[in-house]
Parts: structure tokens; C-alpha cells; sequence
């Protein structure tokens, strides 16, 4: 796969130097080559060749191995030293500088030094000197970045100008996997050079107490936000450690008591089925964006309501069964499909169509069904189990009730959110990044339909 192509300098006519990558192992790995261009017969009879015919072949070269895409670009490269098993700046200088430089990238690279420096960075940053900003580190970085951009005073302009993009360095790698479809952080660089600038949408979530703030991923209650932000002191673990913490909550049946209200989209798996065939080809709109885009539609209502449980005024809105949402076990919702390795929780997520996915689990639905149900999550198949509802929404608000004594997490992004009632609602379209093909990684959820 061709990097950059530029005259040889040699002097000798119709002589290239060209940069490509090639798969050594199970990484990707740049080198050089001398190109001669032969000319056709006529035109070897005509003037000779100048290095300024090179020049002019190797832009057209260019233009040609970059169709959608920019060769050459700017680039922010925010390392997280201390992700995951701590090895993300070596996996860079390994992986993934050797490509951008082999691609002839400007990239300057700063290490995170605190929780919360990607935000300050971001908030902080001149946006007109670079095109992207690549995230060597999970997904903790992404979503500091996005926040960080979303505090300034330009936000609109800073999300039009920079893609926001992750090269998988930690242990929650979820934006790579979704949108450039690899956890090997060499091809995600080049899927990052090569793929396709997509809009996606980003989630606003808040509450009476605290600023708004914005994910891209995911929100969880339950079961999957103990089993991720109740096992943080096994980070070390790498993925293990989710599953590990998932197991036990399941052998000890536990439930998180709450009380949610959706606005649907589609309500039912049939109604959610009949959308995704619906939308899946659907195209998006790259205009600029504009503030308007970040006006959140029931964030008013929600800050200046006196009761949060009374949702007769909200029009359009229903509350979930009281008796599961009294025995909630997983309370997932999401906007991109991979979550980590081999767990597709979200296999009808789609990247700009307005809308949220959910999946919830009951409880009393006991451990043997449930954990059924979870086997199938490489394949996203749980979706379509009895025990499961699946369904679309453009916002929910959940009130957590704890029993007494415990503390349940809420988790955003990955991140410990505090334990408060909290609304969420969609923001399309805000987020630019690359994906490949355009789209997200496939999941075959078309295939069970």
C-alpha cells in the first residue's frame, strides 16, 4: 500500500522514490523503493523527461492512492504513557511513527501527564495547525479530547476543522475496533492515513448538578458499569478484567434498582430490524457544522423539572416496566458496536442516524440465561435472545434508586460518572473521524435478520 511518492532526487529522469507499507508478521511495516516510470513510445521520442514532469507524476500518483483522504497531513499525537499496561508510547515509536513518517505526516507528539490533560490540551490547542489528532492510547483519550473541544468557545469550529481519531494502545479500545475494523495499531495508522472521513454522532450527558459532558461511546447502570469501573484496580489485566468482574456480578444476581424513561425510535426488535435495513445505506449531509448543531433539545427541561420521576409533561417519552427496571441487571446504551475484542453489544449501531441503542437485561432472568445470552456477544447474536430487549431511542433519563449501603457505578466512556439521575440525548453528526469504508465494522447484524 503506497505512502507517499516524490522525485528520487537523483537527477536521473522519470526516477521516483516511493514509500509503501507491507505486512511483515502480523504488523505493517513502511520501506523505500527506486521507481523508474517508462514513458510510452511516443512519448519517449518527443522532449526529455525534468524533474518537473516527476513532480507532476508523483502528485497525480498521490492524488490516486489518496482518494478519500489527504496525503501528507498535520498531525496532533496525544500519547497516554500510563494506559492500559502502560506500554502505549512504545507501540507507538514501534507501529505507528515509523508509518507517518514514512508518509511524509507533520505530527508533533505530546504525553498525557494527568487525568483530564487530553481535555486541557484540546481546550487549549491551535486548531489550525493541524487536520487530525491521533489518540495513541484507549479510548480515554478520545473522550477527553472530545470534551476538550466541546469547553472551548469555538466548538463548532473546532469539531468541523480536526478528526478524532485512535490507534489502540490501552485497554479499551472501542473507536479503533468500531470504526478502522483492527486492534493491531500499525493497520489502524494506515486506515487512519487512507480511510474514509466520516461525521459520526456523539451522546450529551448530564445532569441537575454537573456540566454537560459528551461521550462517544457508551453509557452503562448495573451489571456492565460494576464489572468495568468496579474492577479499575486490575487494569493491569488488560480485557480479563471485565470479564472477570461481568462473572461475578452475574453468579451473585445482582440488581440496581432504577427508574428510566426513553424516547423511542424503534421500540421493538421487528420496528429496530425494519429501521436498520432502512438506514443502513444512508449518506450524510459533510456541510460545515454550526452551534446549532450542539443545541440540546430536552436539556432545559430536564435542568428545571422539580420532580425528575414525573415524566407527564415529556411528551413522547415513555417509562420502562417497573418491575424490570426494579430488578435491572444491564443497563447498556451505545452508539458505536464493538465495545472491546470480541464483544459486539451494539451490532444495529449505526454512525449518523440520529440514534441511540439499548440493551437491558432482567435480573430474575437468572444466571445460567443471562450469561446464555452473553456468549453470544462476539457475534452480537445476544440481541435477538428472549432475555434481552434491544431498541433504539433519541434520549432516556435514568434515576438510579440504590438499595442501602451499596454504591452502584455509573460509567461513561469507560469513566466513572457520579452517582446522580442523569439524561442523555443524541447530538448528530458532531464527531468527525475515519472509518473504514466509510462505515462502521461490520457486524453482521443484517445476517439474523
Amino acid at each position: 500500500m503506497l505512502l507517499w511518492v516524490q522525485p528520487s532526487g537523483t537527477g536521473v529522469p522519470n526516477q521516483l522514490e516511493a514509500s509503501y507499507v507491507r505486512k511483515v508478521g502480523d504488523k505493517l511495516q513502511p520501506f523505500v523503493s527506486i521507481l523508474t516510470i517508462v514513458p510510452h513510445r511516443e512519448e519517449s521520442s518527443s522532449t526529455p523527461s525534468t524533474e518537473d514532469d516527476s513532480s507532476i507524476t508523483a502528485k497525480e500518483i498521490l492524488s490516486r492512492a489518496y482518494p478519500d483522504s489527504k496525503p501528507g497531513a498535520s498531525i496532533l499525537v496525544l500519547v497516554n504513557p500510563h494506559g492500559g499496561k502502560g506500554d502505549a508510547m512504545k507501540i507507538f515509536r514501534s507501529e505507528v511513527e515509523p508509518i507517518l513518517e514514512a508518509a511524509h505526516c507533520e505530527f508533533t507528539v505530546m504525553k498525557t501527564a494527568y487525568s483530564g490533560h487530553a481535555s486541557d490540551i484540546a481546550e487549549q490547542m491551535d486548531i489550525d495547525k493541524y487536520d487530525l489528532v491521533l489518540c495513541a492510547s484507549g479510548d480515554g483519550i478520545p473522550h477527553e479530547v472530545i470534551n476538550g473541544l466541546y469547553r472551548r468557545e469555538d466548538r463548532a469550529k473546532a469539531f468541523d476543522k480536526l478528526i478524532i481519531t485512535e490507534t489502540p494502545s490501552g485497554s479499551g479500545n472501542a473507536m479503533a475496533l468500531s470504526c478502522l475494523g483492527t486492534l493491531v495499531p500499525s493497520t489502524a495508522t494506515l486506515e487512519i492515513l487512507k480511510g474514509s472521513t466520516v461525521r459520526n454522532d456523539l451522546m450529551a450527558v448530564y445532569s441537575q448538578r454537573e456540566p454537560v459532558k459528551l461521550s462517544f461511546l457508551s453509557q452503562t447502570y448495573g451489571i456492565v458499569a460494576q464489572a468495568d469501573i468496579g474492577t479499575e484496580w486490575m487494569r493491569w489485566m488488560g480485557e480479563v478484567r471485565f470479564q472477570l468482574g461481568l462473572i461475578t456480578q452475574l453468579a451473585f444476581r445482582a440488581s440496581y434498582p432504577c427508574t428510566i424513561a426513553v424516547k423511542y425510535i424503534a421500540k421493538t426488535k421487528d420496528e429496530l430490524s425494519e429501521y436498520y435495513r432502512h438506514h443502513v445505506n444512508d449518506s450524510f449531509n459533510m456541510g460545515s457544522l454550526t452551534d446549532e448543531g450542539f443545541r440540546l433539545k430536552y436539556y432545559d427541561q430536564f435542568l428545571d423539572a422539580d420532580d425528575i420521576s414525573d415524566f407527564s409533561a415529556m411528551d413522547g417519552w415513555e417509562e420502562l416496566d417497573s418491575d424490570a427496571c426494579e430488578n435491572m441487571g444491564i443497563f447498556y446504551s451505545g452508539k458505536m458496536p464493538y465495545v472491546s475484542k470480541d464483544t459486539n453489544f451494539f451490532p444495529a449501531a449505526l454512525p449518523n442516524d440520529g440514534s441511540i441503542d439499548i440493551v437491558v437485561t432482567d435480573s430474575r432472568s437468572g444466571f445460567f440465561r443471562t450469561l446464555d445470552a452473553l456468549m453470544s456477544l462476539d457475534k452480537g447474536l445476544h440481541v435477538w435472545n428472549e432475555d434481552v430487549a434491544h431498541f433504539k431511542v433519541e434520549a432516556f433519563r435514568v434515576i438510579p434508586r440504590p438499595k442501602p449501603g451499596k454504591h452502584p457505578y455509573i460509567s461513561v466512556d469507560g469513566e466513572n460518572f457520579k452517582l446522580q439521575p442523569f439524561q442523555v440525548e443524541i447530538m448528530k453528526g458532531v464527531l468527525k473521524t475515519v472509518m473504514q469504508g466509510g462505515s462502521y465494522t461490520e457486524t453482521g447484524f443484517l445476517d439474523k435478520t
